[in-house]
Order: C-alpha cells, then sequence, then structure tokens
C-alpha cells in the first residue's frame, strides 16, 4: 500500500513536517478549542440552556408531559427527550412558561428546528 507524502502542518507559522495531513499535536488541540469557543458565542441562547434555573424547568416539564407530542399525533408512544419552545425563543418565545413548551423526541425536534432554520434563512 503506497504511503502519502509527508506534509507541513496546517497552521500558518508552523514548519513541522507530518506523516498524515493535520495539525501538529500543540496545534490541533488550539484549533479545536478555538473551534469550540466560536461554537459557544455563535448562538445566544446557549448560556440559557445551561442554566440552573432552565435545567430545574425542563424536568419539572418532562415529569409532567413523558411523551413526544408529534409521535402521539401519528399514533406511536415514543419518550419525549427535549422540552421544546413551540414559539423560539429568537422569534420572542416566552422562556419559562410551559404553555410555550412541548415534549419532543430527539428526531422530531430536529426536525422542527430545521424546518424553523429554513424558514428564517
Amino acid at each position: 500500500m503506497p504511503r502519502s507524502a509527508p506534509t507541513p502542518c496546517r497552521h500558518p507559522a508552523c514548519a513541522l513536517v507530518l506523516d498524515k495531513p493535520g495539525y501538529c499535536d500543540q496545534h490541533r488541540t488550539q484549533v479545536h478549542r478555538d473551534y469550540g469557543r466560536a461554537r459557544r458565542g455563535f448562538d445566544a441562547e446557549v448560556g440559557f440552556y445551561q442554566s440552573v434555573r432552565w435545567r430545574e424547568v425542563r424536568a419539572a416539564f418532562l415529569r409532567e408531559h413523558p411523551l413526544c407530542v408529534a409521535c402521539k399525533a401519528t399514533g406511536l408512544v415514543v419518550a419525549a427527550k427535549v422540552a421544546d419552545h413551540i414559539r423560539p425563543l429568537k422569534d420572542g418565545g416566552e422562556r419559562f412558561d410551559w404553555v410555550n413548551l412541548q415534549g419532543l423526541c430527539v428526531s422530531c425536534h430536529n426536525r422542527k428546528t430545521a424546518r424553523e432554520t429554513a424558514r428564517r434563512s
């Protein structure tokens, strides 16, 4: 099996030569750290979803509403894992009001979020 040619680290100022394309050990951790920082800053609501109050509200809501409402509407019985905001926070939805919450399974929540994101674009 042929071996690939040595390539330099992808970091702009690094001259270290690697067996495989990518970053050297020192710059790999830096790039991953920077990516994580950029990702956390991408969505202003990330901090809200990590708050103690939200976690308590979410847990209480899911105890009271344990089934996915979207699956239940189609006759399936699937456990809800996500307390979803019916009207998204980005569209002015209430954060802690149970009237604005619904229990969804992960796949239904991802589908709903994708539709909302596409509509916003």
